[in-house]
């Protein structure tokens, strides 16, 4: 059975988990947090990205262990099993998928509000165009995508602050409870989810395993950094009440700041950062539909990789099709949170084999798994008693 080459650098490694990472949760993420927690939300996002790292410890450990292609899907029958990896395979593929689906539809409220749907599916196609031609390609478009987002955040951020109105001190209190700190973790856990995306190339890796943990470690400190800098700029300006229904939550703040008249900007970055996590998103399904392709519990015609692009070509045209259809039947708020409930029960997954290796195996303390694995069922939870509501 043909195999991906390894081709992707450290550079290019974190490029593709910085384009994973920095797009939709940010841009789309405090609108819904801030119906249920108010100023608290940034508390909410703490919560989240410490709950980030324990994961990404966690997926950093067996990638480097295991740098094949199939990310927790491989790990987990590694350690734990053919039954538990075909669960966690499944949660990883339907989670993201509609992952995808979210994202998709953030794109198209920015670019073309009249119509998100009919944008998402473009960019959907595009992407999967894209995809044909390999992760090295892939990662080559990311890194220009996450430098130009990156600079327009930054702009934001100082647009913001140095406005006269800006509140330096936002009573960030306001709307803190336990409930609501949980259901606002669980929601921004959705702008995280990308962080392992990187073990999905495993077997695309050149020395796997030492760019794999530190590609997937830098890229996520610099992600937190940039959406709590953005955060706390947004909540300086604008009541969360403004911004609980909007679509489009960041231009709004930029609207009212000293230079709104590039408010334009965000739409665009918005556009860029979304466009770029699918560029990465996309294929990353497909690597886990490879792998449980190879081990025969999808049609083996989709673990198909192209001899001169080195894609996953058959796979990506399926995940392409299926988000198609999402697109057409969720909205953005309903898409993150079903989003964030399988990828929670995936890297419970993750942290439980962390937790099953022998010791000699394990890069960091093992407290810091079973810290992983109880925040995520926590907070998966947290997601089912408020389907039930």
């Amino acid at each position: 059975m043909k195999h991906f080459k390894r081709t992707l650098t450290l550079q290019n490694s974190i490029f593709l988990g910085l384009s994973s990472m920095i797009g939709a949760g940010l841009f789309v993420n405090i609108a819904p947090a801030a119906v249920v927690s108010s100023y608290s939300l940034i508390f909410g996002l703490l919560v989240a990205s410490v709950l980030a790292f324990s994961n990404a410890s966690s997926s950093a450990q067996l990638a480097r262990l295991y740098p094949e292609t199939g990310g927790t899907y491989l790990y987990a029958r590694k350690v734990l099993g053919n039954k538990a990896s075909f669960l966690a395979g499944a949660a990883f593929i339907i989670g993201k998928i509609i992952s995808s689906i979210a994202i998709a539809l953030t794109f198209g409220n920015y670019l073309l509000p009249s119509s998100p749907r009919v944008a998402g599916i473009v960019v959907i196609l595009i992407v999967g165009i894209v995809s044909y031609f390999g992760a090295t390609k892939t990662a080559s478009v990311a890194k220009w995508f996450v430098y130009s987002v990156s600079g327009i955040l930054i702009f934001y951020i100082i647009s913001l602050i140095s406005t006269e109105s800006f509140n330096f001190t936002i009573p960030v209190s306001d709307g803190l409870s336990f409930e609501s700190l949980l259901l606002s973790s669980s929601i921004w856990f959705f702008a995280f989810t990308g962080y392992s995306r990187l073990a999905t190339f495993g077997e695309e890796v050149k020395n796997p395993e030492t760019i794999i943990p530190k590609a997937i470690m830098t890229g996520l400190g610099i992600t937190v950094t940039l959406y709590l800098l953005t955060t706390y700029a947004t909540l300086g300006i604008v009541d969360p009440s403004i911004i609980q229904n909007s679509l489009t939550p960041l231009k709004v703040a930029f609207d009212v700041s000293r230079f709104s008249s590039f408010s334009f900007l965000i739409s665009i970055a918005s556009t860029i950062a979304t466009a770029s996590v699918l560029l990465a998103l996309i294929p990353g399904i497909s690597r886990i539909v490879v792998a449980m392709s190879r081990d025969n519990y999808l049609p083996t015609i989709l673990a198909s990789i192209h001899k001169k692009y080195n894609s996953a070509y058959f796979a990506d045209i399926f995940i392409s099709s299926v988000v198609v259809i999402g697109i057409l039947l969720f909205d953005v708020v309903e898409a993150i949170k079903l989003s964030s409930f399988f990828i929670l029960l995936y890297y419970s997954l993750t942290n439980y084999s962390v937790i099953k290796l022998e010791k000699s195996k394990r890069l960091y303390s093992v407290l810091i798994a079973y810290f992983g694995l109880l925040g995520c069922i926590l907070l998966a939870l947290v997601l089912l008693l408020d389907f039930l509501k």
